[in-house]
């Protein structure tokens, strides 16, 4: 009888047992797994998003989707403070260069590859090697981006003006718009930090060949080219062809698309990613935007800098991989998915999202445009160094020192070359 009551209590917590077990992708046990995921960009990126989010969990109903969104600016310090207190979520958007910040070594993410549910079959090895690090796949690429020149054209019409196509041009349509619309216009705005730090590399890379920041992650050109390309900046200030950092401070230095003197038609053009068009277009009270073509006459070397836009990256320590790769490749992947999203990140670089955008007839526009051309006239690569906020601020705070009159051109391009050099042996140790 003893014998009989044992066996009876062993099969009855085995089966409790049974009951308990957990599966990472919601499975056929009525658990539900909850994945945080987090992203930034603007109002359209964040709505298809969410929609996208939608369809997934109606289609999945054992995963819920807890969205974490924001606007780009303190995005990457919280993002850092996540990381470093192991509270991050376990999928989030990522600036491909972050990937060096959080995994130097290749072990900051879950390495994409040993996920079975998620289709690498669908992007080119060329454009994944962009997100390896040591032999391990850190991210998954979102799309292509290109640095372009794209403008107002309400308000050139206005000043009877074309875009510029060269250095001399640009200065001859401030004249123009000086002229036409008076002294609070302008034809080209590169005061927010990391333009006028992509502007002026632009300078260097079409003038010397080089980026401030080569390949071997070492500073690229000499003082006496830096000074050149700030001098040109100065130039560009001192004339009002743009506005400088200064002028920016005094409008609480909101992003470019934010900038009312952008929003109200003063600013006729800016330099910036092809993803970017659309907040642009969006912030406008009237007008149209229009790419423009590379202003040229400044050297000789093709200069315009092409890149992975974004990535997305799994947390390592994800309790739930399968099911992360389950809602990320369908994110990525599904015809449903991809017609909703557009071009919200971009043009993707997911071969089956691109068909489909491509068969729907929504790969058109403004950023294709951008990024054609970009992509036609591409120099050399960036290092993923290059856009370390770290060496961005220090590049700004010269500027804006020049700017105030607190140093002079000279100064400043000897200032920069020492502490990014010095900045940047820190970050590789």
């Amino acid at each position: 009888m003893r014998s009989k009551i044992c066996l009876l209590l062993l099969t009855l917590l085995f089966l409790i047992g049974c009951g308990e077990k957990k599966s990472s992708t919601g499975g056929d046990t009525g658990k539900t797994v909850e994945l945080r995921v987090m992203w930034w960009g603007s109002d359209a990126r964040h709505k298809a998003t969410l929609d996208a989010i939608k369809l997934f969990e109606e289609k999945n109903p054992g995963i819920k989707i807890k969205a974490e969104y924001s606007g780009y600016e303190g995005y990457l310090e919280k993002l850092s403070t996540q990381m470093s207190g192991k509270t991050a979520p376990d999928i989030m958007q990522v600036d491909w260069n972050w990937l060096y910040i959080f995994s130097k070594n290749g072990d900051g993410f879950y390495n994409v590859r040993d996920l079975k549910d998620f289709d690498l079959g669908n992007y080119d090895e060329a454009i994944l090697n962009h997100t390896v690090i040591k032999d391990k796949l850190n991210a998954v690429p979102v799309g292509l981006n290109g640095m372009g020149f794209y403008y107002n054209q309400s308000v050139f019409d206005k000043a009877g003006a074309k875009f510029p196509e060269t250095a001399d041009e640009l200065f001859a349509v401030n004249k123009v718009f000086k002229e036409k619309l008076g002294d609070d216009y302008y034809p080209l705005d590169v005061s927010d930090e990391k333009v006028n730090y992509y502007f002026i590399n632009y300078y260097l890379l079409q003038k010397t060949g080089n980026n401030l920041i080569n390949e071997e992650n070492k500073m690229g050109v000499t003082k006496e080219e830096l000074a050149d390309a700030l001098r040109f900046y100065k130039r560009m200030v001192d004339e009002k062809v743009t506005l400088s950092t200064k002028d920016r401070a005094g409008l609480g230095n909101v992003p470019g698309d934010q900038n009312p003197l952008w929003v109200n038609g003063n600013i006729g053009g800016t330099y910036e990613w092809s993803s970017r068009t659309g907040v642009f277009q969006d912030t406008l009270k009237e007008g149209q935007v229009a790419s423009g073509n590379y202003i040229k006459g400044i050297g000789d070397h093709n200069a315009a800098f092409t890149r992975l836009n974004m990535a997305f990256a799994i947390n390592k320590d994800t309790k739930n991989p399968e099911a992360a790769a389950k809602f990320l490749n369908f994110l990525l992947s599904d015809p449903e998915a991809s017609k909703i999203l557009g071009l919200t990140r971009g043009i993707p670089s997911n071969k089956k999202a691109l068909e489909v955008l491509e068969k729907e007839n929504m790969i058109t526009g403004i950023s294709k445009e951008v990024l054609d051309k970009a992509l036609a006239y591409q120099g050399k690569m960036i290092s993923p160094y290059y856009e370390d906020e770290r060496l961005i601020k220090i590049f700004a705070g010269y500027v804006q020192k020049l700017d105030y009159g607190q140093i002079d051109v000279d100064k400043a391009a000897e200032g920069i070359l020492a502490d990014m050099e010095s900045s940047l042996k820190n970050i590789l140790r």
